[in-house]
């Protein structure tokens, strides 16, 4: 049994360093599309409000930008994918950047992107800190400054963690038309090990879930009708019970990994089968990942998650 308990430690002390630094869903930022004004200067302090204690915490960008990609990629990606992951965490950034008031952005992946202190980050590192700092901050003060446009201006870079293997229109999620937030080829997310997730629950824990979106009264038989789907494959619409829902409202009310699934309903239980995670939109982390284990620079990666955008 001592054998089987370290064996079985060593495998979730590598797993740890594969993922970010967050509990947040990584990729999350935002819930909807930032809109912001161009900022002409660059910032060079960044104050960050930090959600668990309210506080106001100013770092200097390059802190700030080493915090975001350590709270929303793995260390050890490729080094292209962590710089292409630095230049739209700027980006997202300077668009979305508070102008008015005592604070710039937040550290709530909900609302704007997640941040950990360099501290905490190296804290949570252990032995390997040095190393993974070395990583990521070899790849902020590689891309500095750079930022992704589009007619001139920064544009919205949101990103998630995987695809379904083809990311999603920001019009068929949010409403909003970005014409560099469209369908992309992200197929190389298909080979991710989070690629797939289930999630179950009884008629009575289904209700209970979404009984502030519906009113139902008996989920004992199956209540999901045929979706309507996005041509990259999450769900639009569905009939449940007596309501229409979106996939999004279904996704947040049962914690789902994304809007990409189908549902079963068996002896009394309805199983989710889940397709990546995230929103969908914009850059797949894992797949910046793969392109930059083909050779692709951060800067195609960028031009492919974002068509019709620059990088300067």
């Amino acid at each position: 049994m001592k054998t089987v308990y370290v064996a079985t430690m060593m495998v979730v002390a590598v797993l740890m360093l594969l993922i970010p630094l967050t509990a947040a869903a990584p990729g999350e930022a935002p819930v909807t599309p930032a809109v912001g004004e161009d900022i002409t200067e660059e910032p060079q302090q960044v104050r960050v409000k930090m959600q668990a204690t309210g506080d106001v915490e100013t770092y200097s960008l390059e802190d700030y930008l080493f915090g975001v990609v350590a709270a929303e990629m793995p260390a050890l990606y490729e080094e292209e994918a962590l710089k292409a992951q630095t230049v739209a965490a700027y980006t997202y950034y300077i668009r979305k950047k508070n102008s008015e008031g005592d604070y710039d952005i937040t550290d709530d992946y909900r609302v704007d992107q997640a941040f950990i202190t360099p501290a905490a980050a190296k804290e949570k590192w252990g032995d390997g800190a040095e190393k993974y700092s070395s990583r990521i901050l070899s790849a902020v003060k590689g891309v500095m400054g750079k930022k992704i446009t589009y007619d001139g201006q920064p544009i919205s870079a949101v990103y998630h963690a995987v695809s379904g293997g083809r990311t999603e229109r920001a019009k068929d999620i949010w409403g909003g038309d970005y014409p560099y937030l469209v369908a992309v080829d992200s197929s190389w997310d298909k080979q991710a090990p989070n690629y797939i997730s289930t999630a179950t629950f009884t008629a009575a824990e289904l209700k209970l879930a979404l009984e502030s979106l519906v009113g139902i009264t008996d989920l004992e038989n199956n209540c999901f009708g045929e979706p309507s789907r996005t041509e990259s494959g999450s769900i639009k619409s569905i009939s449940v019970a007596e309501a229409t829902l979106t996939g999004q409202q279904i996704r947040s009310a049962l914690s789902l990994k994304s809007a990409d699934f189908d549902v079963t309903f068996a002896d009394g239980v309805y199983t989710f089968t889940v397709r990546g995670y995230g929103h969908g939109i914009g850059m797949s982390q894992y797949g910046a990942n793969c392109l930059a284990k083909e050779g692709k620079t951060y800067i195609e990666i960028l031009t492919h998650y974002y068509p019709g955008c620059k990088v300067e």
